[in-house]
């Protein structure tokens, strides 16, 4: 079987246009062949749909930093994406320019029990699905910018998980927006690799196939943020 790195190079489009050689940064990930997804379009999408990330550096020591994030698509490579972090974070310090980043956008997952499967010989495993993105972030200095982000990351969000329309952030003063910029830190980067693995047990027959998507609809299933919310508040009584 061809070692992934073989198969990256075969298709340069898994890197930025322009770097024909190999990819910017090395591996970050094990993706078995079956499991390398390449579709552009469905990546993006991926990236944009599940926008919360892990930001990852190895400057100065592995550093983690769990961030929503903005995505600016680009017809011919991957985009950019948009972040911020606290001003006293000191994975500041990391994301300097220069060093590489890989942000790590997660999707669903779950445990997929043998019983859903008709194959006889099998174990149970974790599905899930997952796309790195690795370039070096620079840090924004136009605060003009980093306002008009601001906003469009709240506007982005609100309108998928708040409400809508049912609050407004241009009624906040610009004081206000101001002085709430002056504490944290934003950052842009340039997708340089993306290393998508959907590991969802598609290679497996119809009837197996079947049995897994009719297993995670009748599972148990793990606790909603609203229930892990409600517990934890309970805590606090």
């Amino acid at each position: 079987m061809p070692k992934r790195r073989d198969i990256l190079m075969a298709m340069p489009f898994l890197a930025s246009p322009g770097s024909s050689a190999e990819p910017e940064a090395e591996e970050t990930i094990y993706i078995p062949a079956k499991q390398l997804e390449t579709d552009r379009k469905f990546i993006v999408d991926f990236i944009d749909e599940f926008s919360f990330a892990m930001v990852i550096t190895g400057k100065g020591g592995i550093r983690v930093t769990n961030v929503p994030t903005l995505l600016d698509r680009d017809e011919e490579g991957w985009g950019s994406v948009w972040w911020h972090i606290a001003k006293g974070n000191g994975q500041n310090d990391a994301l300097d320019g220069s060093t590489d980043c890989t942000l790590v956008f997660h999707g669903p997952h779950g445990y997929i029990s043998p019983n859903w499967y008709t194959t006889k010989n099998a174990v149970p495993t974790w599905n899930f699905a997952v796309v790195h993105a690795t370039g070096k972030p620079r840090r924004m200095t136009d605060d003009a910018a980093f306002a008009r982000n601001l906003k469009r990351l709240v506007a982005q969000n609100e309108a998928r998980y708040g409400g809508g329309t049912a609050w407004d952030y241009n009624k906040l003063t610009e004081g206000y927006l101001q002085g709430m910029r002056q504490g944290i830190v934003p950052y842009e980067m340039k997708i340089e690799q993306v290393e998508a693995k959907f590991k969802l047990g598609h290679d497996r027959s119809a009837a197996d196939r079947e049995g897994i998507v009719q297993g995670l609809k009748t599972g148990r299933k793990e606790r909603t943020l609203t229930q892990l919310t409600e517990a934890y508040y309970g805590r606090l009584k």
